[in-house]
């Protein structure tokens, strides 16, 4: 382990003050980053995350690792099994050498997903895809604990992507587990811990939650999020049906200090979103078929006329 301290990293200008886009020189001489040829050159959160430079491709993404944190001993454990398909950690390599670096592809934030259009399916698809993300990580007994719009990223359809070729397109990467814990006890067993500071806002301001729970709650204000935001954007309801399960999973906070039953785990929304993406592929296929029958009703209709009016002669 390195005896660098631990971020934030932060630089100073000449007359001592905070210079927030500098780069701090022991990350650019940083032995894994000058053998792989990689230079940061823009803060992401100054100190912390850093970008390569954005004309050279790809593009990646450094994170300087808190040693003190549960974070380095998680990725460590997701990359064991990085191919399953409910594994929605994006792909990411850790260096072996010096202060450990987490190294990921800088990829699009979650709200152009589906490149902004969202169809009732695209819409189910992303929730499912969401819950099974969260689901996977506590079967691992891993709480994420900050899960927010900022902390999902997706694998465009066009420009990074490609030029990445571990990245998804229209996969939803879950990023950032600076602030996770790893538990012994799972989902409804676990009682209530104090919350860290955290992006997404307690309900009812409370600090003492279970943190299964408290994750498929952030879960659902994010959806409910980015949503109303495609809402505001395209003026597009999405199906009342996903509505209702953002509610759900949003649930009704009581302030259990026990095992949490204000909304279900993330193992039973999965089971649920899984049955509901199949009505909702039902309807869509229903409303096809109404639409096909429509579109050729009036020639029906003049074959009909032309067969009457041959029975009438």
């Amino acid at each position: 382990m390195s005896s660098d301290p631990n971020p934030p990293w932060y630089v100073t200008s000449p007359d001592g003050s905070f210079d927030p886009g500098g780069i701090p020189d022991r990350l650019l001489h940083h032995p894994e980053l000058q053998e792989r040829g990689m230079v940061p050159t823009s803060p992401i959160n100054p100190g912390v995350v850093f970008t390569t430079w954005p004309l050279t491709r790809p593009i990646y993404v450094i994170k300087v690792l808190n040693t003190e944190r549960e974070e380095l001993a998680i990725y460590k454990r997701l990359r064991s099994d990085m191919k399953r398909s409910n594994n929605h950690t994006i792909p990411f390599e850790l260096t072996r050498t010096g202060h450990p670096l987490l190294i990921m592809p800088y990829i699009d934030r979650i709200l152009w997903i589906y490149q902004g259009k969202w169809s009732p399916r695209n819409t189910m698809d992303f929730i499912l895809q969401f819950v099974e993300g969260v689901d996977y990580l506590h079967s691992l007994h891993i709480v994420h604990m900050d899960i927010c719009r900022l902390n999902v990223m997706f694998g465009p359809e066009h420009g990074t992507a490609p030029l990445h070729q571990d990245v998804v397109k229209n996969r939803l990467y879950i990023i950032d587990f600076d602030s996770s814990k790893q538990f012994t006890l799972g989902p409804g067993v676990q009682p209530a811990i104090i919350l860290p500071e955290t992006q997404t806002d307690k309900p009812n301001g409370l600090e003492l939650l279970e943190p299964y729970s408290w994750d498929v709650y952030c879960t659902g204000r994010t959806l409910e999020d980015i949503i109303n935001y495609q809402i505001e954007r395209s003026n597009e309801m999405p199906p009342w049906i996903a509505t209702k399960y953002i509610q759900w999973l949003i649930g009704n906070e009581r302030g259990c200090t026990g095992v949490c039953r204000c909304r279900p785990t993330a193992r039973t929304a999965l089971r649920a979103i899984k049955l509901l993406v199949h009505v909702v592929y039902v309807m869509e296929g229903c409303r096809w078929v109404a639409r096909t029958v429509l579109s050729l009703w009036p020639s029906w209709a003049w074959f009909g006329s032309k067969s009457a009016a041959r029975k009438t002669v």
